[in-house]
């Protein structure tokens, strides 16, 4: 499966963006990343966000990369109890999953709602 993951931060975004991109270059491979994009903080007041999109290969199923991704993000800090639209330490989204064939077996729909997405994941498309 190849996985496109979106990678958000405004809390130490350099620092947590690399403990990002340091651990899931241990869980996927033949991996490639986007530019970075700084984007204002949707929804809420606060801190810029820095935002790109990572891709990698892995024999992961969603749901376990998923779990490995949540490990991640708390790693870092993430209060889970904050609300949905608040400063983060790390956001680590799965927006597309293809398969072997690269068909798409998963399309979040924050891939055609936000721009943050949206942009970087075209770099690598």
């Amino acid at each position: 499966m190849k996985y496109y993951l979106s990678l958000g931060s405004n809390i130490n975004p350099e620092s947590n963006l690399e403990l990002a991109i340091s651990a899931l270059n241990k869980i996927l491979t033949e991996t490639e990343r986007s530019s970075i994009y700084k984007t204002h903080a949707e929804g809420f007041d606060g801190d810029d966000f820095l935002n790109l999109i990572f891709s990698g290969v892995s024999s992961l199923t969603f749901d376990d990369l998923n779990k490995k991704l949540k490990d991640i993000e708390d790693s870092s800090g993430r209060d889970r109890n904050a609300q949905k639209f608040s400063s983060r330490t790390l956001d680590i989204d799965i927006v597309l999953q293809l398969n072997d064939d690269e068909e798409i077996l998963f399309e979040s729909d924050e891939v055609a709602k936000y721009r943050f997405v949206s942009e970087p994941l075209e770099e690598l498309l």
